[in-house]
């Protein structure tokens, strides 16, 4: 089992933000050579192939999300066989509709393109492209299942390695074929030869870090058919809904105003996504460590996962959308090297609505990790139903813009009422996640600085990506105003917005990267050990938010902290919780007869506030609130740097 810790988090977050650039960059760099080799109509064709084929691969995106989370339970739990039975009925289920999907894009696509007035000319091979890309999505769907199991063993970051591999052979196969006038065709046999690279080495992967695991659609069972089911089923509806949502816009666009139009969604979808990379390379690792921890009890690292993932996602999504709409004329620019004014125009509205969806993305992980989408179901509910209610009148009378304003409204009013609903589910108030996540403090950065630098680009006449402006004056743009943006946005909020303890971990989590690339393995070391039992639990979130300070902390209670200490482990200090009738003598006078070198190096967190013991050892005793400058204060450096100074003596006593 893989240890759920910064470090590990870290490695998953940094090689998933990276795969996820270069899959984009790669398809950054086709996107103007399809425009140019087929034209905005047929990029725009080309996307409607895959908004077609996303209605076969619904039907296992629940499944998907179910064969991470019960990976990581039942590998946890060592229930190897209840995984195989699992997987089996997974892939025997969703086989059928594959193979059916198949069958309709073989004989009926043609017809279905025409009638969503693809050009004639165009729709021939796009129905050749469709029928390549829904067999890949098949392919997906059973083999490729094997994706998310290495997510449920914590091993996200082979994952994108894969979709590197991918997006690099895909890359490697289209742009030649593209260059050579095949157009939609080369373009589906590029992603088609991709897929069938990284579902075979997906599941050469498994097979030998998982070899009690069988991975065959033979090993259908009635019990692992119920366990699919009543996860993936629940995860189901919802990504039915989240599909027609997405997929139906594109849809709707085209059958309206024609595929052109569609195109210039697709680019400013398609940059909107691109500002999506690094919180979601965040919030990948998050599901599966979800899923470990409340398997294992650990309530408490769970609830300060989910307010530090919700804030480091706030953070660095907040950050590439406010880029994005600040520079989205002169991004267009350069990227496509044509001025488009509506998809510069939609992907302002846009990136703000996207903005405020990314709220939802750590809650949703939590609550699919505990298998529960009701919440989430009822949020796509009411953000189709919010779309729809707008879409018809809008539509027809305001075309794309009404279209823009729809998704933009849908999406922030059932945002709100989706962490409303969660907090009241969770037991959190808002004051605990505003001050957790400092969400507030970060919105009035973006919005003084960004408002700072427009106006400063106003008042010394920039253009704003005009039609005149060239390509290479639109990039010397973005860089002169880009990077001073960045870097007081970077500095203020190490300064303003991070705690000490976030730089405290922020210090872990260099040091592992470092590590990782020098090729020195790592071990995490717990520093401070926080002892809390029963109710008292609780009451140690931000005891152990504060104990980040000094250190790697963990909260355990007395039975484990017993034979962690016990055992020999060297810490920076012991902090006991007490509840309000609680003894420390008991624990104190353990420590002193099992681990005398800690006598000095523990303190008490609540409990009565006078004591003998006390003033007879000198020992320190906190209210609840203790914060973090405190605890640094009065137990001086961090153990990095005492052991750094140990090893020093060492070398003098051996000289």
């Amino acid at each position: 089992m893989t240890a759920i810790n910064i470090k590990t988090l870290a490695r998953s977050s940094l090689t998933g933000g990276a795969a996820q650039l270069w899959r984009i960059l790669s398809r950054f760099i086709l996107t103007p050579v399809i425009i140019g080799a087929i034209g905005l109509p047929g990029y725009g064709v080309w996307t409607l192939v895959f908004s077609v084929a996303a209605y076969v691969q619904m039907s296992n995106a629940s499944l998907g999300l179910a064969y991470t989370k019960f990976t990581a339970e039942c590998v946890r739990k060592g229930t190897y066989d209840e995984l195989t039975h699992i997987i089996g009925s997974g892939i025997a289920l969703v086989t059928p509709i594959g193979v059916i999907g198949l069958g309709v894009a073989w004989w009926w696509g043609e017809a279905l393109l025409l009638a969503l007035r693809v050009p004639a000319e165009l729709a021939p091979d796009a129905a050749i492209a469709l029928v390549v890309i829904i067999f890949t999505v098949l392919l997906r769907m059973t083999v490729g299942c094997t994706l998310e199991v290495l997510a449920g063993l914590q091993r996200i970051d082979l994952t994108y390695r894969l979709y590197v591999l991918a997006s690099m052979v895909e890359f490697a196969v289209s742009l030649p074929l593209l260059l050579m006038g095949h157009g939609l065709l080369g373009l589906a046999v590029g992603v088609g030869v991709g897929q069938v690279v990284i579902n075979i080495a997906a599941y050469s992967m498994v097979r030998r870090r998982l070899p009690q695991v069988h991975i065959s659609p033979r090993y259908i069972s009635r019990d692992g058919l119920r366990k699919i089911i009543s996860v993936g089923g629940r995860f189901q509806m919802l990504s039915v809904v989240n599909t027609v949502v997405l997929q139906s816009i594109k849809l709707l666009l085209s059958w309206l105003m024609g595929v052109e139009w569609v195109g210039i969604y697709e680019l400013a979808d398609k940059l909107i996504r691109l500002g999506k990379t690094a919180s979601e390379a965040v919030i990948a690792p998050l599901l599966p460590a979800f899923a470990s921890l409340r398997a294992g009890g650990e309530r408490l690292r769970e609830r300060m996962l989910f307010l530090k993932g919700s804030k480091a996602d706030a953070f660095m999504g907040g950050t590439s959308f406010a880029f994005l709409a600040l520079f989205a004329p002169e991004a267009l620019l350069v990227w496509t090297g044509e001025s488009v004014p509506d998809a510069a125009w939609a992907l302002r509205t846009m990136a703000f609505g996207d903005a405020v969806v990314l709220l939802t993305s750590i809650v949703s992980s939590s609550l699919r990790s505990q298998g529960k989408v009701g919440l989430e179901f009822t949020r796509a509910m009411i953000n189709t139903g919010i779309l729809v209610l707008m879409v018809i009148p809008l539509g027809p009378a305001y075309g794309f813009a009404g279209l823009i304003y729809s998704r933009l409204v849908s999406q922030t009013l059932s945002t709100f009422w989706y962490l409303w609903a969660y907090f009241r589910f969770a037991g959190m108030t808002w004051g605990e996640y505003l001050r957790g996540t400092r969400i507030p403090w970060l919105m009035g950065i973006i919005a003084t600085l960004g408002g700072a630098i427009y106006s400063a680009r106003q008042m010394l006449g920039a253009e704003d990506g005009a039609a005149e402006m060239s390509r290479y004056g639109a990039l010397f743009d973005i860089v002169l105003w880009g990077t001073p943006f960045i870097g007081v946005l970077g500095f203020v909020a190490w300064r303003v917005f991070l705690t000490a303890d976030d730089r405290s971990q922020m210090g872990v989590l260099f040091e592992a990267i470092t590590n990782k690339l020098r090729g020195r393995a790592t071990e995490t070391v717990i520093d401070v050990v926080i002892v809390a039992d029963g109710p008292a639990q609780d009451a140690a979130l931000p005891v152990l938010e504060a104990a980040g300070a000094l250190g790697h902390a963990e909260t355990m209670g007395q039975g484990v902290a017993g034979q962690h200490l016990g055992g020999g482990a060297s810490v920076h200090l012991v902090l006991a919780i007490l509840p309000e009738d609680g003894d420390p003598e008991r624990l104190f006078n353990w420590v002193a007869n099992n681990r005398p070198d800690l006598a000095d190096k523990i303190a008490f967190v609540g409990g009565p506030e006078s004591h003998a013991i006390y003033e007879a050892e000198n020992l320190r005793r906190y209210p609840m609130t203790v914060d973090a400058e405190t605890l640094r204060n009065d137990w001086g450096e961090a153990p990095k740097a005492e052991a750094e100074a140990d090893g020093e003596g060492e070398a003098e006593a051996t000289d």
